[in-house]
C-alpha cells in the first residue's frame, strides 16, 4: 500500500467520523445523552401517591432491617419521565385519597434534602422532580409523553434494603387537580302572565221610586159642637119652612 493510497482511508475515516458526530440524536436517545455526573443521575419528573416509609413497609411486609424513620418516603404508583414530562391532571378525589387508586406497581425511594419538606403532603398525589440515581441501564424515553419505566433493583445489582429505585429530590409539590367547571347559571323561568282580575260586577242602579207626598195630619183642634148646633139650626129652619108651606095649602 503506497502513502498516497493510505493518506486517502485516512481522509475518508475522519470525514465518516465528522458526519456521524454532527448527526442529530432522536429524542429517546436524549435521554440517556442527558445522563451527567457521578453514579449515572438522570434529572427526571416523577408523578405518584407519597407514602411514609415504614407505612410502605408494613403494607409490604418489608419490615425486615431497619424499620424506616417517619421522615423518609416512598412514591407509589409511580410514574416517572423526562424533566419536561407533561403531568396530567387527576380529580380532587383521585388527589386526596389515592393510596386507595389501583397500583401500577412501581415505587420509587425518595432521598436528598428536598425530602424534608414533604411531609404535608403525604398521601396525596404529588409531583417530584429531581435526579434518579443509577440511571446508566435505563431504557429510552418511550413515545412522545415522555415517560419511561426504570430498570428495577434486583438487591445484587445496586444493593438496597427495599430493592427500589431512588430519585435525589430537588423539589416537590401537589399534583395539579382538575377544576370542576361551573354548571351554567340556569336562567329562572318567565313566571306565567297572571290573567288580569275580573271586574267586579257593579251594582244594578235601584229602581227609581215616585216620591209620594203624604199631607201632613192636621191637629184636632176643632171642637164638633158647632156642627152640631148648624145641623140642628138647620133642623128648625126646614120644620119652619114645612110648616109654612103647609099654611099657604089650606088658605
Amino acid at each position: 500500500m503506497n502513502t498516497q493510497h493510505s493518506c486517502s482511508l485516512l481522509t475518508a475515516g475522519v470525514l465518516a467520523c465528522a458526519v456521524i458526530g454532527v448527526a442529530p440524536r432522536p429524542a429517546s436517545a436524549q435521554v440517556l445523552g442527558s445522563v451527567t455526573g457521578d453514579h449515572h443521575k438522570l434529572p427526571v419528573t416523577a408523578v405518584g401517591c407519597l407514602q411514609r416509609e415504614k407505612e410502605y413497609r408494613q403494607t409490604h411486609d418489608s419490615g425486615k432491617g431497619r424499620s424506616g424513620q417517619g421522615d423518609e418516603y416512598i412514591l407509589v404508583n409511580a410514574t416517572v419521565g423526562v424533566a419536561s414530562m407533561h403531568v396530567e391532571p387527576a380529580t380532587e378525589a383521585e388527589s386526596n385519597n389515592c393510596l386507595a387508586s389501583p397500583d401500577n406497581g412501581q415505587a420509587i425511594e425518595l432521598t436528598g434534602h428536598g425530602e424534608k419538606d414533604l411531609d404535608p403532603l403525604v398521601g396525596r398525589r404529588v409531583v417530584i422532580t429531581g435526579m434518579l440515581k443509577n440511571a446508566k441501564h435505563d431504557p429510552e424515553a418511550v413515545g412522545t409523553s415522555g415517560a419511561f419505566t426504570p430498570v428495577p433493583r434486583s438487591g445484587g445489582h445496586f444493593g438496597s434494603e427495599l430493592h427500589l429505585r431512588e430519585i435525589n429530590v430537588d423539589s416537590g409539590a401537589l399534583a395539579p387537580v382538575i377544576i370542576p367547571r361551573k354548571e351554567a347559571a340556569i336562567a329562572p323561568a318567565e313566571p306565567a302572565p297572571v290573567a288580569a282580575p275580573e271586574p267586579a260586577p257593579q251594582p244594578e242602579p235601584a229602581a227609581e221610586v215616585a216620591e209620594v207626598i203624604v199631607a201632613p195630619e192636621l191637629p184636632k183642634t176643632a171642637s164638633p159642637l158647632p156642627t152640631i148646633g148648624l145641623i140642628g139650626l138647620l133642623s128648625l129652619a126646614g120644620a119652619f119652612g114645612l110648616r109654612l108651606f103647609r099654611r099657604v095649602q089650606l088658605s
